[in-house]
């Protein structure tokens, strides 16, 4: 046994923990009024989601470097079903979307609850059934890897189409499911890329494996920041041709007021330009000191880039938001950890 036993059931005592604490700081007095719980969910789904989808494409393609790494990337599994139950607990703030007051057949409480939770759910089960079937390298894992990416792209386009797009109503973009789905594999690459580099030197060598596994990690996130620079220009491209007053209005807020004019550039400083740059040379991509950097950069962008998303069309209590991020990186942290141990 490779486990402390002691430190196997602590995950689970823990999550109750924190979905009570967060269930008081959400309802209780001084409550978050569901928008600091709205941005804790955007942040930490396209994290955990993007992590597991990483690992099935790697199982489709057969890469190598995924080998000493595929359970801590399946190892976040269990919070999935964990945030579909902070997700119901967001129906009890879901006046905070502005079309509450006008509901439509799309847009209405029940049916934005019930789809959102049963693809959530669908997800949460495709992701178990996939990581039980490549933790066992079983044949099938194949078709759950594909059967999880299904699910993966329509949780992740639900959540840019549903959970943000819907909150500066009407405005509307139809790359915004793409966008979000690129994204969440490209945090999954970078939560990944912290991962290898810690382990480099005590794993990586001793089992005989050599620098250009940790190259291939680092070329993936470079040719990522290369695709998403090119749907960010494709969607202000044709928000900007098209010129038409709902769609301008959404971009017009975030990028001639400040702060929110210096949060849009510094998110293509973390997704396009410190990745490319930083990556150009052939060397740095071998460094595990320059993937863990740029790695805690693509993350801190997907931060600062959900913030940008949220925060203009709600009030954000920063105290209440500050403690639900940490309650949830501490059981991320856990989970993953207690897959190394």
């Amino acid at each position: 046994m490779t486990r402390t036993p002691s430190k196997i059931p602590l995950f689970y005592p823990m999550m109750l923990v924190t979905a009570g604490i967060i269930a008081f700081l959400e309802t209780g007095p001084g409550h978050g009024g569901g928008s600091s719980l709205l941005m804790t969910l955007v942040f930490w789904i396209t994290v955990v989601e993007g992590c597991i989808a990483v690992a099935a494409i790697c199982d489709l393609v057969h890469a190598k470097w995924i080998v000493t790494l595929k359970e801590e990337l399946l190892s976040p599994v269990p919070l999935l079903l964990f945030l579909t139950v902070l997700f119901l607990l967001l129906g009890f703030k879901i006046d905070l979307y502005p079309w509450m007051q006008d509901e439509g057949r799309w847009l209405n409480k029940p049916f934005f609850l019930i789809r959102n939770a049963v693809v959530l759910l669908v997800t949460y089960g495709a992701a178990l059934r996939y990581a039980a079937l490549s933790r066992e390298e079983d044949d099938r894992k194949v078709s759950a890897a594909v059967l999880y990416l299904f699910a993966f792209v329509l949780s992740q386009s639900l959540v840019a189409f549903d959970w943000v797009m819907s909150l500066d109503y009407p405005w509307y973009s139809t790359l915004f499911g793409a966008y979000f789905f690129v994204e969440a594999i490209f945090s999954g690459l970078a939560v990944a890329g912290i991962l290898f580099a810690l382990r480099y030197r005590r794993e990586v060598e001793k089992a005989g494996e050599k620098k250009e596994y940790l190259r291939d990690l680092a070329t993936l996130l470079f040719g990522f920041s290369i695709l998403w620079g090119g749907l960010f220009f494709t969607q202000y491209l044709v928000i900007w041709y098209g010129n038409l007053p709902e769609e301008v209005v959404y971009l017009v807020e975030r990028i001639t007021d400040s702060p929110w004019r210096e949060l849009s550039f510094l998110v293509i400083l973390c997704f396009f330009a410190a990745p490319f740059f930083l990556f150009l040379p052939r060397r740095t991509k071998t460094l595990p000191g320059m993937v863990t950097l740029v790695s805690l950069i693509i993350l801190g962008g997907l931060f600062v880039e959900r913030l940008l998303f949220l925060k203009p069309a709600l009030p954000l209590p920063t105290m209440i938001f500050l403690l639900e991020s940490l309650g949830f990186f501490l059981l991320f942290s856990l989970q993953v950890g207690r897959s190394r141990a």
